[in-house]
């Protein structure tokens, strides 16, 4: 061929234009076959990698048993000792002891030898109510109730002096008052566990002083039991009764009168009525004054981060735990490795959201929750009797603890009686209860509804405060924000749960669970020596702190208030290599993990995976 030669397929090609050809190839690829003055642009770097940052939790557990747990029953006895019963009771010849008496013994001796958290309150009424068994506990509030039997014994002998008129009204208004005052006091998880039973003995119709005509009035007298039985509803003790029984006194008109009231009575307030031929008839054992036991089941399960908040649509760290993010903490001034920056008793968190009310996380006098103990000197050796009592600076005054020497109070000053993240003071400034973890009843622990912005002291879980469509309760569950009505990043955000309910036993009900997508942060290293205790805290220095609360309800009555227990695992992020423990972000809890809020102890129970 003229002009050039063929090898292996390809075409050789010479001559003059061969140069000239080449470099309008180079300029044309050089140019993009275009003709532009544009200069050239670098590729965009690549996108940073993905953060590793989410770890899932799996296990299983069973609810508790109730042969295991102690009910705690409180029993009324209202004994009518107005005049008449000098003859329709009158004492045994030969004990001199009067049928009432006899009967509440063998009822009391019965309850208190039946083990358990028992007691029980005696009232002898005539015109006026009497208790018998009240006394002063060591912090000088009234106990009407004991477990104690030579109180009772020490006192059943006044059930014998008559007196006056008979009023059934003062005898069931003393009762509500008694119940009334133990329901505000007892523990809120063995509310609906509890027993709270009146027995009320007379022999006949209540009497009228002139002038009271209608006090003691039917409708009155069973106006006060469904009072009664009203505290059971409002404190959610299903087990609440009225029982009644009646002394004959051999007048028909008035033993039928008396038993058509008495047994309303008892219906009304869901109890037994009996009637007695006389005094030394009279007994009260065959009446079911015991609590019943019941299955449990699950209420809710809630896994929370308590290392890292949502806000917006992003997970900011917060390494000390106490619900201020670092970054709101640097710029406000407190400290976020300490949960307690000003050492006052009140949390960052409380006081950062009581700032518009006066409250100051870097002010130590304005919260004030630790109340020293004088330090007596009796002996006049220069100490305080109390050897738990140190008063270094000479004013009278026990020191709080701070075993650690940091200057501030340590967290053993200060008491959280429920366990629920907040310290008994806290919680006056919260509004919720000492006495319960959970005090609107809706399943979420006080902390974390305070936490996340929502009312711990109103059973507004159903509710939705940022219009979002999610509810309160589901946004605190999921680890959102209930204060954001955006969505953006919910997806990724939010926790996702798996529970299963499986075979148990005849007596509790199991299940296995998975929460997944739980978001753990780079926390700040902190010092081991400025922690917090209970589920609120930093735990570990650098790590996060995932806690599973689990609240347990009876199986027949879901709105009651749960029994909580929680468990722990700790875990820990770094962005610089992308860094996370557990390297395979799964991590397993045993049935034993799960521990009673008030028993919780974060350095015992909580999993470390591959240890610290």
């Amino acid at each position: 061929m003229t002009g050039g030669a063929r090898r292996n397929g390809w075409m050789s090609v010479r001559g003059p234009g061969f140069g000239l050809g080449l470099l309008l190839v180079y300029l044309l690829l050089a140019t993009g076959f275009s003709c532009t003055d544009s200069s050239l642009e670098l590729l965009p770097p690549p996108p940073p990698p993905i953060p590793d940052n989410k770890i899932e939790v799996t296990g299983s557990l069973c609810t508790q048993n109730p042969e295991e747990l102690i009910f705690p029953v409180r029993v009324v006895f209202l004994v009518d000792c107005s005049e008449s019963m000098r003859v329709t009771d009158p004492p045994d010849p030969v004990t001199g002891v009067t049928g009432r008496e006899r009967a509440v013994r063998e009822a009391v001796t019965e309850l208190l030898g039946s083990g358990g958290d028992v007691k029980v309150s005696v009232v002898r009424f005539s015109s006026e109510s009497q208790p018998l068994t009240s006394q002063m506990d060591d912090a000088e509030s009234p106990s009407y109730f004991t477990s104690d039997m030579t109180v009772v014994d020490a006192n059943l002998y006044r059930l014998s002096i008559t007196d006056r008129t008979t009023n059934y009204i003062q005898a069931l208004s003393e009762a509500y008052a008694e119940m009334r005052y133990e329901l505000i006091n007892a523990e809120q998880e063995s509310l609906a566990l509890s027993s709270y039973q009146v027995v009320l003995v007379s022999d006949g119709i209540p009497d009228v002083d002139s002038g009271d005509a209608m006090v003691n009035s039917t409708e009155n007298v069973l106006e006060s039991v469904e009072s009664i039985m009203a505290l059971g509803r409002m404190f959610h003790t299903n087990r609440i009764g009225v029982s009644t029984a009646l002394i004959s006194s051999q007048n028909v008109q008035v033993d039928e009168a008396a038993e058509e009231l008495l047994s309303r009575m008892a219906e009304a307030g869901k109890g037994t009525f009996r009637s007695f031929a006389s005094g030394g008839e009279l007994n009260f054992l065959d009446l079911d004054l015991t609590a019943i036991k019941r299955m449990f089941t699950l209420k809710t399960l809630t896994a929370q981060n308590i290392n890292a908040q949502p806000i917006l649509a992003e997970v900011l760290p917060d390494s000390d735990g106490d619900g201020v993010d670092d970054l709101t903490e640097i710029m406000s001034g407190s400290n976020p490795r300490l949960a307690d920056s000003d050492g006052d008793g009140c949390r960052d968190g409380v006081e950062y959201a009581f700032r518009h009310s006066g409250m100051d996380p870097m002010d130590p006098d304005d919260c004030d929750c630790f109340v020293p103990d004088y330090c007596f000197d009796e002996d006049l050796n220069g100490e305080c009797d109390d050897p738990e009592c140190v008063d270094a600076d000479r004013d009278g005054l026990c020191d709080c603890a701070d075993e650690d020497g940091n200057g501030l109070c340590d967290d053993s000053n200060y008491e959280d009686v429920d366990g629920d993240g907040l310290f008994n003071c806290e919680e006056i400034y919260t509004g919720t209860n000492r006495n319960g973890p959970d005090s609107d009843g809706d399943g979420l622990v006080d902390f974390l509804e305070f936490r996340f912005g929502t009312h711990p002291d109103v059973a507004d879980s159903e509710e939705d405060l940022d219009w979002d469509v999610v509810s309160n309760g589901e946004e605190v569950r999921t680890a959102t924000d209930p204060l954001n009505k955006i969505n953006t990043g919910r997806g990724n955000q939010a926790y996702r749960y798996n529970v299963r309910e499986i075979d148990g036993t005849q007596r509790q009900t199991c299940y296995n669970f998975t929460v997944s997508n739980i978001t753990i942060t780079e926390t700040l290293p902190g010092r081991a020596d400025l922690l917090s205790k209970g589920p609120a805290g930093q735990g570990f220095t650098g790590y996060n702190r995932v806690l599973i609360f689990a609240g347990e309800v009876p199986f027949d009555d879901p709105q009651s208030y749960a029994r909580f227990r929680v468990a722990c695992v700790a875990a820990n992020f770094v962005a610089d290599g992308n860094y996370k423990n557990p390297p395979s972000g799964h991590v397993e809890l045993e049935p034993q993990k799960f521990v009673l809020l008030s028993e919780f102890d974060p350095d015992v129970d909580c999993v470390v995976p591959g240890g610290l």
